[in-house]
């Protein structure tokens, strides 16, 4: 199939690269010159960005003294401090991104309903979402795919620390082996943690593959739209998929 939108899945650990800065310029206008690339192929770009490199919230979720809303409200405002950041740098390259979220906010971001989704899809621009789905006890990767079904988007492009899906854990154990193709039922009874169970549900109900490769090879989301890295492939229908 010809991708004609994705979603990009961006770490907060992307937006920070290697330094012990909370947001690298130098690893956010690489992400930018990637995300450059795919536009440049025709593609249109919807982001959701995750806000860990600031404050990961379920790094309270064991704290006697955090409540699990709290917590995940503090991960939430996370992301909306690196979606602005990203606009900016993206702007700054010549692109055109509008921030949206769920939660009413101000700094100029917008509302996330779906008339203004369907506006900013026909005016080609970038859909950066931040703030999770504006409620708690839903990870970013369940928002990544609520978001590319809304937006229209053909896949989701998630970036990890691995290149791909493996049996095991690739750091601790050396025998573990690489899974190229995965349905997403295989997915779910295998607890993959790569995304969330209730995320892979989502995508089986509508279709909707996920690509998985490593966030440390340059150009990471255009190489994998053109199969040039490796990858694992969540999808119940490979025969559709063109990578």
């Amino acid at each position: 199939m010809k991708y004609n939108r994705v979603l990009l899945k961006i770490s907060g650990e992307t937006l920070s690269g290697n330094s012990n800065n909370v947001f690298e310029i130098s690893s956010a206008l690489a992400v930018a010159q990637d995300i450059k690339n795919v536009l440049d192929a025709k593609i249109d770009v919807s982001i959701v960005v995750g806000g860990g490199n600031i404050v990961r919230g379920r790094s309270f979720l064991n704290s006697e003294h955090i409540m699990r809303e709290t917590a995940d409200s503090v991960g939430m405002l996370s992301t909306v401090i690196n979606g602005l950041l990203l606009k900016n740098v993206l702007s700054s390259i010549g692109l055109d991104a509008v921030v949206v979220s769920y939660l009413n906010l101000p700094f100029g971001i917008q509302s996330a309903n779906h008339d203004a989704i369907l506006k900013y899809i026909d005016e080609k621009k970038i859909i950066i979402f931040v703030g999770g789905l504006g409620i708690p006890y839903f990870s970013t990767d369940t928002s990544a795919t609520i978001n590319a079904i809304l937006s229209k988007c053909d896949i989701i492009l998630k970036a990890t620390k691995t290149d791909g899906i493996y049996d095991k854990d690739p750091k601790k154990y050396k025998n573990s082996q690489h899974i190229a193709k995965i349905t997403y039922d295989e997915a779910i009874s295998a607890n993959i943690h790569i995304m969330d169970q209730a995320a892979f549900a989502m995508a089986k109900e509508h279709k909707l593959p996920i690509l998985v490769f490593s966030m440390h090879e340059k150009n990471c989301f255009f190489k994998a739209l053109n199969g040039d890295i490796k990858h694992s492939l969540v999808s119940d229908d490979m025969s559709k998929i063109e990578i």
